[in-house]
């Protein structure tokens, strides 16, 4: 799983400060909370190993899901913007991509994963994130990966986008990163 996203979304139904289902869907993939929610999605989907979180830069969520990163998900890869970019966009989501031939990946992308200056058609709107070409470079090597099996996408809000502009970047974005 390859989860691009501002948020690591790992909350549970106790720990979430707003009770949001948007704050724990990682939580419910791995297995951790809320129970009914787990047992409803036929339990635990996936594991923190081998799952890579791109684009996390939520400083309060951080603080509150540091006792998870330190324990349950201490395997979890979560690389904030300022990392991607410092290592290498194109290679961090290689990285993501190694030992999954012959198996599936899954890329998920929350679309406020981009600064908010550059996608305000979101309602979680966030400084300091991606720009839409670093997005583009980022999901360029998933989304043309034989190993690709599904990717969704997420919080990109129409009544924020009257005209349709970012909903049409957005599509562009998509052409382009599946289109290998």
């Amino acid at each position: 799983m390859v989860y691009v996203d501002g948020h690591v979304d790992v909350y549970d139904g106790e720990s979430s400060p707003t009770g949001e289902a948007a704050d724990m869907p990682m939580s419910v993939a791995f297995g951790l909370g809320p129970a009914r929610w787990v047992d409803a999605a036929g339990g635990q989907r996936a594991a923190p190993e081998g799952t890579f979180v791109l684009g996390a830069r939520d400083a309060e969520e951080a603080r509150d899901i540091a006792p998870l990163r330190a324990g349950a998900l201490a395997a979890l890869e979560v690389y904030g913007p300022d990392q991607l970019r410092a290592a290498g966009l194109a290679t961090v989501a290689q990285q993501a991509m190694q030992g999954r031939l012959g198996s599936h990946l899954f890329v998920h992308l929350d679309v406020d994963v981009l600064d908010e200056r550059s996608m305000p058609a979101t309602d979680y709107l966030m400084p300091g994130g991606l720009q839409w070409d670093e997005l583009a470079e980022l999901l360029r090597p998933l989304g043309r990966s034989p190993a690709l099996a599904g990717l969704s996408v997420g919080c990109l809000n129409p009544e924020k986008d009257p005209d349709g502009r970012f909903t049409e970047m957005t599509c562009a974005l998509l052409v382009d990163v599946l289109a290998g």
